[in-house]
């Protein structure tokens, strides 16, 4: 009998998704409980579920261990994984960092974990948002269930459109995933948990360092990097130093309308009032520092925009958020209209991606295979930028990655094979998808 067929390890799994939904209830009802006894949910079932949901290709980390490798063994690697969180002996390895292209002028460091180590993330990943989906407040949109980046737009461009907004602060956290403070990280889960089991287990996450060229780099902040458990500590930690702080004094505090929409560490906030706008800024900046955040100063501003932008022949600011630029239009009947375009920024990035890409891959594999693989990468692009009134930002996509796609499969050899005609041609018989609109918010209602 296989491992994932064994009846007691089926109804270990089981077990543990019927503890998660009633500790959900728990926390629930009372917002001021705080759970004493969790980590003997990561048990042999759980952990076989959650190495189920990683993701196959991704890279290894640094033991060289890949998810199918891992698989191989996989009853033996899970057995030996509980058999080291049950006897405390499990320390996580340290994550492998590599750089990938972030713009022209710089590099994101991105972080490899060990596969074992992401299966444990994922079950405490599991537990806490068992615990905490039902605390977050409704202007958190970032990895959350059911929620997304265009919930998110949605929600700023109804909230200005709607509500009397005429100031927007548009704010950048430096570098928020590396700055992290530890110790208040750690208070923010003991406000809903007291196992210090699991307490203990997360902190050695925390802590669990960096390999970087073959040299171990001791951390004392931020979250792993690429780690599965670092998006709902991410929300953990700013529901407490950001949402609620906002809700509770801000808001209250207010005279006039004020509005956060947050997604991750990406945030708007919408004002009636400038002096209330300006006041937050620098207060923020203040509430941050006590818990080792920075605001960006380059990319931090405060604008005006909504009903008075544009007034007295002034020309309306423009602000980007989540890879869109944002800026004042007007609808058919002449009300406000907050229209978004992909951000220059991001369209830069995206093409450069796309000509790295191609020019990787097009001697890598035959033309009929990645000309099929390119045609998914355009739809992915579009169902994310196929916004209403873009269609120009996705038009200027598709012709630059045609004369891309032209320009590398005419160097697949020293011996230009394509004219543009006959690429026109390939191009009629197997066509590439056309730009599409995905997503329409301007209902009737609202314009």
């Amino acid at each position: 009998m296989s491992f994932k067929e064994t009846p007691a390890v089926r109804r270990d799994g089981e077990w543990v998704k019927t503890k998660l939904k009633l500790i959900t209830e728990r926390a629930r009802r009372d917002p001021k409980c705080r759970f004493t006894s969790l980590a003997h949910l990561l048990n042999e079932g759980f952990l076989l579920e959650c190495f189920g949901e990683l993701k196959k290709n991704k890279a290894p980390g640094i033991d060289g261990v890949t998810v199918k490798q891992y698989e191989e063994r996989l009853a033996e690697n899970i057995r030996d994984l509980v058999d080291r969180l049950k006897g405390m002996k499990y320390i996580p390895q340290p994550v492998k960092r590599v750089y990938i292209p972030k713009d022209d002028k710089s590099l994101r460091p991105l972080g490899l974990p060990a596969v074992g180590d992401k299966v444990v993330q994922t079950g405490i990943k599991r537990i806490l948002e068992a615990i905490w989906e039902v605390d977050f407040l409704d202007v958190s949109y970032g990895f959350r269930p059911n929620r997304g980046c265009h919930d998110a737009l949605e929600d700023v461009r109804r909230t200005i459109m709607t509500r009397p907004v005429s100031y927007v602060v548009d704010m950048d956290i430096s570098k928020f995933f590396d700055t992290v403070d530890h110790t208040w990280m750690m208070e923010c889960l003991k406000q809903r948990v007291s196992d210090p089991n699991l307490l203990r287990l997360i902190a050695r996450i925390l802590k669990s360092g960096v390999m970087e060229d073959g040299k171990y780099v001791v951390v004392d902040k931020g979250t792993p990097q690429g780690g599965l458990i670092s998006p709902v500590l991410a929300n953990i930690y700013l529901h407490y130093v950001l949402d609620l702080w906002f809700e509770k004094r801000v808001k209250k505090q207010s005279r006039g309308f004020a509005h956060l929409t947050r997604y991750a560490d990406d945030f708007i906030v919408c004002f009636e009032n400038e002096d209330e706008a300006q006041a937050f800024a620098r207060e923020l900046q203040e509430r941050f520092a006590k818990f080792g955040l920075k605001i960006s100063e380059t990319k931090s501003r405060t604008l005006e925009f909504g009903r008075k932008a544009g007034a007295e022949g002034k020309k309306a600011g423009t602000f980007d958020f989540l890879g869109f630029t944002h800026y004042c239009g007007k609808t058919r009947n002449g009300k406000l209209k907050v229209a978004k375009k992909t951000s220059k920024k991001k369209l830069r990035q995206k093409l450069k991606a796309m000509n790295q890409w191609l020019k990787r891959i097009r001697n890598a594999v035959e033309m009929k295979v990645w000309w099929k693989t390119l045609g998914q990468k355009l739809t992915g692009h579009y169902r994310y930028y196929g916004v209403s009134g873009n269609t120009e930002g996705l038009k200027q996509y598709y012709w630059v990655t045609l004369k891309l796609a032209f320009k590398w499969a005419n160097r697949r050899s020293q011996k230009k094979s394509y004219t543009w005609e006959k690429f026109r041609k390939v191009l009629a018989w197997n066509p590439l998808p056309q730009p599409r609109i995905y997503h329409a918010p301007y209902h009737p209602s609202s314009t």
